[in-house]
């Protein structure tokens, strides 16, 4: 059992990886939507699947004003686009 959940951390920790680097809109409640770039994991959460786990995760993201800010995966409110295969 122990082992299962070893390879199941270790898949989601893949998952969280895979959005660094990719630029999203982000919902803030005093702002509204601003745009940014997932920088860093900041605080991975290791849920029952990757979207809940990108849900609770706490990413760091360099918005286009420059700002960093740490956010939760779940004030994402849109993927603009995705790093380039390969």
């Amino acid at each position: 059992m122990a082992q299962f959940q070893h390879n199941k951390q270790t898949q989601l920790m893949t998952t969280l990886t895979d959005v660094l680097g990719v630029a999203v809109i982000i919902k803030l409640k005093d702002v509204g939507e601003v745009r940014g770039v997932i920088e860093e994991i900041a605080a991975p959460v290791f849920a029952e699947d990757a979207q809940r786990s990108i849900d609770l995760t706490q990413f760091k993201v360099r918005l286009e004003s420059g700002t960093t800010m740490i956010v939760p995966g779940s004030a994402f409110s849109k993927i603009e686009y995705a790093k380039p295969m390969g």
